[in-house]
């Protein structure tokens, strides 16, 4: 017999007396493609997308098979070939498919099979996305030919109409000839009930609500721990106790708390906190970071470190105790800037002049911590850009815990005791490394003021401060810097004990056609030769400064010299230059105030 000559006529027997439908003697029923669908949708759901398709493809398998042995059984097919198509035909009669035979080629044990799949039922009920989606089809055509050919034979859709592509197009070879990857569909097959398949999902469904109960007590016990007022790092090692993981807390590298299980674990974490490269795993470790935010605020980040990625349960337990930590630290934040309005108040009325009585200023001050009759100094940041103010400061305040700190007039203010004091440049230098390391993306300038003896004398600090850190703005506007009233002590006097007119005519006969220049030009000479002064003459250092060439920087100075009345080839030139560039910079300065 020919797969031509199979008509559904022939096969199907309808009883309308006892609505039994009969195909080859084995009863049958009519489904709704409507309903097969959503009975796809509900397995999908209730056992997820991988154990669904396992258990339509070995349904589709089945139904193949048998189809394939009614067919031998019940007819004499002329050759195998024959039998493999007939299946084809089998396939359509259904109303499952329309199949339309491409290629089939059979040498000795090796069988090649393609066709196309039209009107196919999965298609019309699932909704477009990455994958294959006739999985019932597939397990049909696997089934059915293993059956028929009598050697394993797996089917697989090259294309399909379900991810997107023009039309569905099977391929169907025998296992010893497919490639590895088309093999990766045989673990469907293997013999699994729907019984043990759901047995699986309530076991699944047992452990994780397990998991969200013993979750839940954690929670518990941490909100205990908080409301009980105990220190994070109380929390912290409660956490690390629990899932025998080491944990850390931090914010821009800065650690707020920690505890390690191994000294191992210590030293991989400063390793990949100071990796340029972001890696999730390190030296057989994994680094699982989870963020603390509120109302979009960045409080810090929770590290977990382990020798294993996390399992269900210890997500479950992180994710509560990432509420914990939100809350404590976001109290803590909320409490911490309720101190700083109260300082800066009360620095405020000090900087601005405004009128305190005795009694008022050491209440205050001794509310503060703050002794108003010691010896201190201002330090003013300019940052830029400006919208980085913010972390700028909370990097500040994280660092140096013990100063005071705050935003005044677009500053940020450091105030420093005399006997805190160290050496102001070297820790304005310091304050400018840090920052370079933790928050490369920034400019800043620093300035730092004269100290004064009493709280009364803070506000010349203070005015000090932030013009020398206009000063250094002015001077150096791309790159960060910074100086002290120490450096410039002798042109700060100058400025306010000479007459301003004659300052304004020297700079002006000096370096005023370089400025003029500048103007006209969206020119640098004149930073390129306050650079050049700066350096004393060396042409390396300012070509790095300023990024420039060896030869670029030499046309420049060339420039300079034929503009100015400046012969820097001579000590009083590269003075009268020298002290032309500071008195503009200086009252630029002072007259922006």
């Amino acid at each position: 017999m020919k797969a031509n000559q199979l008509l559904l006529q022939n096969l199907i027997d309808i009883n309308p007396r006892t609505g039994v439908i009969k195909l080859h003697d084995k009863r049958m029923a009519l489904i709704s493609v409507e309903a097969l669908g959503i009975l796809r949708n509900d397995l999908i759901n209730t056992l997820g997308k991988e154990r669904a398709k396992g258990f339509l493809m070995r349904y589709g398998w089945a139904c193949g098979k048998r189809a394939a042995e009614s067919l031998k059984e019940n007819y004499e097919w002329g050759s195998t070939k024959e039998l493999m198509l007939s299946g084809t035909a089998m396939h359509t009669f259904e109303g499952i498919v329309t199949v339309e035979p491409d290629i089939l080629e059979i040498n000795g044990d090796h069988l090649y099979f393609t066709g196309y799949w039209k009107n196919s039922f999965e298609v019309t009920n699932h909704l477009v996305g990455p994958e294959a989606t006739c999985w019932t089809l597939i397990g049909y055509a696997s089934g059915y030919l293993t059956s028929a050919f009598g050697k394993e034979v797996v089917a697989y859709e090259k294309y399909c109409h379900g991810k997107g592509d023009q039309e569905c197009y099977f391929v169907a070879q025998t296992v010893a000839h497919c490639d590895e990857e088309n093999l990766k569909d045989l673990r469907y097959y293997m013999a699994e009930s729907l019984q043990s398949v759901l047995e699986d999902v309530y076991t699944e469904i047992e452990q994780l609500n397990e998991n969200i109960i013993e979750s839940e007590e954690v929670q518990n016990q941490l909100t205990e721990l908080f409301l009980e007022d105990k220190d994070i790092n109380d929390i912290t090692h409660t956490i690390c106790n629990i899932l025998g993981r080491s944990i850390v807390i931090d914010h821009f590298k800065e650690v707020y708390s920690a505890h390690f299980k191994s000294t191992e674990d210590l030293l991989a974490y400063n390793k990949w906190k100071n990796s340029s490269v972001v890696t999730k795993q390190q030296e057989g470790l994994f680094f699982e970071s989870f963020s603390i935010k509120s109302h979009k605020i960045q409080l810090g980040r929770l590290t977990v470190i382990g020798d294993k990625k996390l399992d269900q349960r210890e997500q479950l337990i992180i994710n509560r105790a990432l509420m914990v930590f939100t809350i404590q630290m976001y109290h803590k934040r909320k409490i911490t800037e309720s101190i700083w309005k109260k300082r800066e108040d009360f620095f405020d009325e000090i900087i601005d002049n405004k009128l305190l009585d005795e009694t008022t200023l050491i209440r205050q001050a001794t509310i503060f911590g703050f002794n108003p009759n010691e010896p201190h100094r201002i330090i003013a940041i300019k940052v830029i850009p400006r919208k980085m103010k913010d972390k700028v400061l909370n990097f500040l305040s994280n660092k140096y815990p013990e100063l005071d700190l705050f935003i005044k007039d677009g500053y940020i203010v450091m105030i420093i005791a005399e006997d805190k004091e160290q050496d102001i440049e070297r820790m304005s230098m310091n304050i400018l490394d840090e920052i370079k390391k933790h928050i490369p993306d920034v400019i800043i300038h620093i300035g730092s003021g004269r100290t004064v003896e009493s709280i009364h004398m803070m506000r010349n600090s203070y005015i000090d401060a932030t013009r020398i850190c206009d000063f250094v703005q002015l001077t150096y506007p791309v790159s960060s810097r910074q100086a002290t009233y120490k450096e410039l002590e002798g042109i700060m006097m100058f400025l306010k004990g000479a007459d301003h007119k004659e300052l304004i005519k020297f700079y002006t006969k000096t370096i005023g056609s370089l400025i003029e220049y500048d103007n006209e030009n969206s020119g640098s000479l004149l930073i390129t030769l306050k650079s050049y002064l700066d350096n004393n003459g060396n042409l390396q250092q300012t070509a790095d400064d300023l990024h420039l060439s060896i030869a670029g920087l030499r046309y420049r100075i060339e420039r300079i010299e034929s503009l100015s009345d400046i012969d820097l080839k001579k000590g009083s030139g590269r003075f009268n230059g020298q002290l032309a560039t500071r008195i503009y910079f200086a009252l630029k300065v002072v007259n922006s105030q």
